[in-house]
């Protein structure tokens, strides 16, 4: 038993001490799921004014577009207008051309009449000049028209010409309006979807601290799993004891269970020793009830050398008797059982020693002694579990947890609401550890996402670092490869200069001596033979280089 209460101890350091770890890593994760749900809502709050300021820049837009197409209809409408009035004023020339035509015909007519009758009347003149007048009047009248028709053409044109300008410079508004929106709204959009793209890692992060947190709520649930095991246990001694019981009283009663009936003492007398108990002499009690369990013990062995040919002959089966209800009436099977101690010791030491003790009494008192055992362990063990779910409920925060007082004192009615009591405070704190585990894995995952990124962020520093490597490689060759040209130039040079000695040298010494033409000569080749050379290794570190 001591091995067992100490094993449970263990077990029960270890499990509080993994609560406490998995309380202050929660605390860590609630923590950072708190900046973290601050980073959100910054997020969401950027979002909202990007596509606040997104909304105001498109309203405006499309006011200012509207305003431009109010004005280009009324130009329209403008020239709608005077194309109306400029087909008037044409139907009108041509109307007019039409009677100057006329006009023109009659006064040839009239002409005409006038020269081949030359012998013709003053009536026949005074028509003639009456025409003349029309005609200047016609005429004057035609030049007015012509005047008002290039006036309006000039206006036509000039409103033409306007609303040219005035499209065109539309056009371009809204191909500059167009651009700068299409970059307004490219800018907005990649800006959305970086915002969904983190609140989707955020959202995966949480994710898998919530995974996190159920893992670390295995070892709770493990220690609610033997806390479960140990009350099934304890329910399977509570069911086999009572089996027992029933059993020992569907048997027939042998005479030593009658005499122990008959020494059995009224309900009224265990009720108080059970008070007694209860009180302040409680340990007075079990001190002095095992010492009239020693006596009775050592006195029942004595009598068990003197009866046993009395009991052979009986041929009586031992019966033995368990207690019933172990955790429920412990303290009254211990009153029913040690309380004819004393009655006993004095009839023994009066030498009233009845001829029909059985060998079965002894059987029952050590049958009671291991029954007292067992409710002792049983005592224990309901000790340790209700300090273990105090323990537990400390450690969540759920300080005030019902059906925490022990069963062993309470009557029979009170025990069934003790344990419904229980029932809900395990219900409710397997709840909270399960809330809390969820929360931890959650946080846990938020933490693994973020040191993910940190060691992306890592990687792209150090393939930075190696771009700016090779950077710097590359632009110490481009310098070598200009310093290799710039000595190549300075070859060539000094060569070329040197050819253009010996040809000058060459020529001279052709003037002067025309035999030395071959010393010279031989030289040339030489030189040639430099310049290829020269040529060819310029060439090959060109080729190095590409």
């Amino acid at each position: 038993m001591a091995e067992e209460t100490a094993k449970r101890a263990e077990e029960q350091e270890l499990t509080e001490g993994k609560l406490r770890e998995a309380l202050h890593e929660l605390k860590q994760i609630t923590a950072q799921e708190a900046v973290l749900q601050q980073q959100v809502l910054q997020q969401s709050q950027q979002l909202r004014a990007v596509q606040e300021e997104n909304e105001l820049q498109r309203q405006k837009l499309q006011e200012e577009v509207a305003g431009y197409r109010e004005q280009s209809r009324q130009h329209s409408l403008t020239i709608l207008a005077l194309e109306d009035r400029l087909l008037e004023a044409t139907q009108q020339q041509k109307v007019l051309e039409e009677e100057k035509a006329a006009l023109v015909e009659k006064m040839e007519g009239l002409q005409c009449d006038a020269h081949s009758s030359a012998s013709g009347a003053w009536l026949e003149i005074c028509p003639a000049m009456e025409s003349h007048a029309c005609l200047r009047k016609l005429r004057e009248e035609l030049a007015v028209v012509q005047g008002m028709l290039l006036e309006k053409k000039a206006v036509i044109s000039r409103l033409s010409r306007e609303l040219s300008e005035t499209r065109a410079r539309m056009s371009d508004m809204r191909g500059e309006l167009s651009e700068e929106q299409k970059v307004e709204l490219e800018h907005s959009q990649r800006q959305l979807k970086h915002r969904e793209w983190e609140v989707n890692q955020l959202r995966e992060k949480l994710s898998e601290m919530s995974s996190l947190v159920e893992e670390k709520d295995q070892a709770p649930r493990a220690a609610a799993d033997e806390l479960s095991q140990a009350q099934r246990h304890c329910q399977v001694l509570r069911d086999a004891s009572q089996q027992t019981l029933e059993n020992t009283e569907d048997a027939p009663r042998t005479p030593v269970q009658l005499s122990e009936a008959s020494q059995r003492e009224p309900p009224s007398a265990l009720a108080e020793l059970g008070a007694k108990c209860r009180g302040l002499r409680h340990e007075e009690t079990i001190q002095r009830q095992k010492e009239g369990l020693a006596e009775l013990r050592a006195r029942v062995k004595m009598l068990e050398k003197r009866q046993c040919s009395g009991a052979v002959k009986s041929d009586s089966e031992p019966l033995v008797v368990w207690m019933e209800d172990l955790p429920e009436k412990i303290v009254q099977q211990r009153g029913l059982e040690l309380e004819p101690v004393p009655v006993l010791g004095e009839k023994l030491r009066a030498g009233k020693v009845p001829d029909h003790v059985p060998n079965g009494s002894s059987f029952r008192i050590t049958n009671s002694t291991v029954s007292l055992e067992r409710a002792e362990a049983t005592d224990m063990g309901e000790k340790m579990y209700l300090d273990v779910i105090g323990a537990l409920g400390n450690l969540v925060e759920m300080k005030e947890l019902s059906g925490m007082q022990p069963l062993q004192h309470l009557p029979q009615e009170r025990r069934a609401e003790v344990g419904l009591q229980r029932q809900k405070a395990l219900e409710l704190l397997y709840k909270k550890i399960r809330n809390l585990q969820v929360r931890l894995e959650r946080k846990e995952k938020v933490l693994k996402d973020y040191e993910e990124s940190v060691e992306q962020l890592r990687q792209s520093q150090a393939s930075l670092r190696r771009c700016q490597e090779e950077m710097s490689n590359l632009e110490d060759e481009a310098h070598r490869g200009a310093e290799e040209k710039a000595l190549l130039r300075e070859a060539l040079e000094r060569m070329q200069l040197q050819l253009d000695q010996e040809k000058r040298l060459r020529q001279a010494a052709k003037r002067h001596k025309p035999g030395a033409t071959k010393t010279l000569c031989s030289g040339k080749p030489k030189a040639r033979g430099g310049a290829a050379r020269l040529g060819r290794s310029w060439e090959q570190h060109h080729r190095d280089l590409h």
